[in-house]
């Protein structure tokens, strides 16, 4: 195999002898080799080939990004769900998948560690897909050596729910049409037009749809961690204005009260896309 491209020092790109494009992870294997170069198959430690051409793209946009004992884990990670769960699992995981947990990882070094509102629906209406992320998180916590809280099950577990395909119990209708409401409250709010090829984009797009799925089905369950609440409220003002937006045209399109939970989550992670945006 020939080297296509170089990510860092532990990545590469190649292609297969049907000329379908595969990235190769293993440490070193780009260190002090140039494109054009045979790869050393002996540092092969895992191969990433993606089907959906759109999804391959963004998931080479993070690979840079992401640790590769991330990217290793969430591919042992998804053998494991693919495995286990009666489902077709999108590779579209992969992308929001890694990036989950890379951000988790970032979270739990800055202490901050948030509650998911989703919970005790996940763990009792999904039970299969609770019980592999279950045995997800123990393979994070041998893989990483970090004790993540009981509540990344929850957010493990609703990654895969959000990438098995065909999914009946979600009324995509009303889901697609909610999306596009609080997408173009926060264009609005912010006068911007975002990008919805980017990761960026996907990313926060990929947290929106859990939110959405409980507004549809007016399924609420606070357990807000209030110290926090408040301190997210004071350090981004103006994002979480533009929550408040969202809460007050939910209430009166929905009849649906977003929980302080909901709004910390939300707060986050619209900071996190409108941050990129202003750096960019």
């Amino acid at each position: 195999m020939i080297i296509k491209q170089i990510f860092n020092n532990n990545i590469v790109s190649t292609v297969d002898d049907k000329n379908q494009e595969l990235l190769i992870l293993g440490r070193g294997i780009g260190f002090k080799f140039k494109v054009g170069d045979e790869i050393d198959e002996e540092r092969i430690e895992k191969v990433f080939r993606l089907q959906d051409a759109s999804i391959y793209e963004k998931f080479k946009s993070i690979v840079t990004e992401v640790p590769i004992e991330i990217l290793q884990a969430t591919d042992d990670i998804v053998t494991l769900a693919r495995t286990q769960l009666n489902k077709t699992i999108s590779d579209g995981i992969y992308v929001s998948l890694s990036d989950h947990i890379h951000f988790a990882v970032q979270r739990m070094e800055k202490g901050m560690i948030t509650r998911n509102p989703l919970s005790w629906e996940v763990q009792h209406f999904y039970k299969a897909e609770y019980d592999v992320a279950r045995e997800a998180l123990t393979l994070l916590k041998e893989r990483l050596d970090i004790d993540f809280p009981k509540d990344e099950i929850c957010n493990i577990a609703l990654h895969f729910i959000n990438a098995e395909v065909n999914d009946s119990m979600n009324d995509v209708t009303h889901l697609m049409q909610l999306l596009q409401e609080i997408m173009n409250i926060i264009k609005y709010h912010f006068n911007v037009e975002l990008d919805e090829d980017s990761v960026n984009y996907f990313r926060f797009i990929t947290h929106l749809k859990y939110f959405c799925q409980r507004v549809i089905t007016h399924s609420t369950h606070d357990d807000a961690e209030e110290y926090l609440y408040e301190v997210v409220r004071k350090n981004y003002p103006e994002t979480f204005k533009c929550i408040g937006k969202i809460e007050t045209f939910i209430h009166k399109n929905y009849q649906y009260d977003m929980t302080h939970s909901e709004q910390l989550y939300l707060t986050l992670h619209l900071e996190r896309l409108m941050k990129t945006k202003r750096e960019n």
